[in-house]
């Protein structure tokens, strides 16, 4: 009896345990997903996607040129110091063409972040990332937007000469890669 009733506490124990572990990612990570390249998912709301609260925010991927449209951007690991020349972008596309890039440094997404918080359009709390430019342009209609983070990555420093006659010109190439950390899709219909 006695070790029936002690492996009937340490299995309640282990239960317990494994609930709240199982809690804790969930208020963690169930909004953060994977995507098949190494990089993260985004959400979506008319409000302010506050971090860990995202449970809070009505999200969804439709909206209409009345609504505001926040994003909140997950990366599949930290940001990472920037070096030297290299910089994070916000990069938009609209039905399939590049609008518009925005750069970042560290200053605005520090290196220990690996998310991050993108004032998309017509934000009531704090200026919009991208301005009335990207968006007036666009027909009444609906629009497939595609949002993508990323940073550019150093990856070597070399020189190319180029013999031009009467001298040499030397021209410095510096290699840098775009690395995603994070991307997704909304539909924004334009009335």
């Amino acid at each position: 009896m006695r070790h029936t009733f002690n492996s009937y506490c340490r299995s309640v124990a282990i239960f317990a345990l494994s609930m709240l572990a199982l809690s804790a990612n969930a208020a963690d990570g169930s909004f953060k997903k994977m995507n098949k390249d190494g990089s993260a998912n985004m959400v979506f709301a008319t409000t302010n996607i506050k971090k860990g609260e995202e449970g809070k925010a009505v999200l969804k991927t439709q909206f209409t040129s009345d609504d505001s449209i926040y994003a909140r951007a997950y990366f599949g690991t930290k940001m990472g110091q920037l070096q030297g020349e290299e910089e994070g972008f916000i990069d938009i596309w609209i039905d399939g063409t590049h609008r518009k890039r925005l750069g970042f440094t560290n200053k605005d997404v520090a290196a220990d972040r690996d998310q991050t918080l993108i004032y998309v359009y017509n934000t009531k709390d704090y200026k919009p990332d991208f301005k009335d430019d990207v968006w007036d342009e666009l027909d009444a209609g609906t629009h497939k937007v595609k949002l993508v983070v990323g940073k550019t990555k150093f990856m070597r420093e070399g020189v190319s000469v180029t013999d031009q006659g009467d001298r040499y010109a030397i021209k410095r190439d510096d290699v840098h890669k775009a690395v995603y950390l994070s991307d997704a899709d909304f539909v924004f219909v334009k009335k």
